[in-house]
């Protein structure tokens, strides 16, 4: 039987990521910001989870703002980091684990199934 260990969580505005990029990791603007996520690297490597359940923001590039649902799920085999204003962004897509029959896509919409 699996064991939750614990979840984290963050602010997800596209400046972050621009911050990154830009290598303003350690401005002064910008290090308290990163210096509160240290604790939660320390946890992880000390805890070292088997899998983890990526939850992000992708919900502005892919809704309009009269048609924001309260909850969805994303079944895509990848996602593609998109231009949040700040420009394309050098990393790869995010690829689901598996494409095996049963997993990936397949098991987001049976997470959701009313049946």
């Amino acid at each position: 039987m699996a064991k939750l260990l614990g979840g984290l969580g963050t602010s997800h505005v596209p400046s972050i990521g621009a911050a990154l990029d830009k290598g303003l990791r350690n401005s002064p603007e910008w290090k308290p910001f990163f210096d509160g996520y240290v604790p939660g690297q320390d946890w992880v490597r000390e805890h070292r989870p088997d899998i983890a359940v990526v939850i992000f923001n992708d919900h502005g590039n892919s809704f309009f703002l009269d048609k924001v649902p309260t909850f969805a799920v994303g079944c895509a085999e990848e996602y593609a980091p998109v231009d949040e204003g700040w420009g394309p962004r050098a990393i790869p897509p995010f690829k689901v684990l598996s494409s095996s029959p049963g997993t990936s896509s397949t098991s987001s919409w049976r997470a959701v199934s009313t049946q």
